[in-house]
């Protein structure tokens, strides 16, 4: 018999089966790994597991079509204190004085916190070509130990609306360093998108480009997502904990 053609023989099916065993096991291995962590992928967004979505409280909300009431706020100082009413002034910009005429009312508040109610008189535009904005003339009626000439005043004037408007709510609005964003729902995954703001109120920001009435988003927390999606960018660890089984 020839026994080295044998040996040879009986090496090279051993080899075979190791090789079987190994792709078999590394299949299975493959097949039942689990994405723990956050993934970024920048064609599809952010995708979070279940339980970082559950830790984190995740809110999405509806983009929809409303009315945003606008209001201007305006740093005041007293120029002059009449028997009657105090005088103050303070600057908008150009787009914000297209908004505003004598007559409209405004709430004032001092050092104290309260409100004392008062009207716009005028607007001065001789500061425009030097600054590019637009000086607010203001009155405010006199109250016992009303503010002294100097004192600034943070004065805030509300503006009708009209007509509805694509809007958010405020706490779905990131500001990063490139301008606003929003984190919107494609799927199963989370993408920031950028949008343009127009009028705000408390409560809402109208968006006067980047969504669609009907459009999700994210209402909270849009900052988490922010910081776990760098960290995946990075490559580092995300800032968000996978809680782990059974806790």
């Amino acid at each position: 018999m020839n026994y080295p053609l044998m040996n040879c023989v009986a090496l090279l099916l051993a080899l075979l089966l190791a090789a079987c065993g190994r792709k078999a096991t590394d299949t299975t291995v493959a097949e039942n790994a689990v994405v723990l962590g956050p993934q970024f992928s920048a064609k599809k967004g952010l995708l979070l597991p279940d339980d970082t979505r559950r830790s984190l409280g995740v809110k999405v909300v509806e983009v929809t079509e409303q009315k945003v009431p606008t209001t201007i706020e305006v740093q005041l100082r007293v120029y002059q204190a009449g028997d009657n009413a105090r005088l103050a002034s303070g600057t908008v910009t150009q787009e914000q004085a297209k908004l505003l005429k004598a007559g409209q009312s405004l709430q004032v508040r001092g050092g104290d916190d309260k409100s004392i109610s008062g009207k716009v008189t005028g607007l001065n535009d001789q500061l425009q070509k030097a600054t590019g904005m637009i000086e607010v003339l203001a009155e405010v009626p006199n109250a016992s130990n009303g503010p002294a000439v100097g004192t600034f005043l943070q004065a805030s004037i509300a503006l009708d609306s009209n007509e509805s408007v694509v809007s958010i709510p405020r706490a779905a609005l990131l500001q990063c360093s490139d301008g606003y964003c929003v984190y919107t729902v494609s799927g199963e995954h989370f993408v920031r998108t950028s949008v343009k703001a127009g009028a705000s109120s408390a409560d809402l920001v109208e968006i006067k480009d980047g969504l669609y009435a009907g459009d999700q988003v994210v209402l909270q927390p849009v900052m988490s997502l922010w910081l776990t999606e760098l960290a995946a960018v990075k490559g580092g660890q995300a800032c968000c904990v996978v809680p782990t089984k059974g806790k």
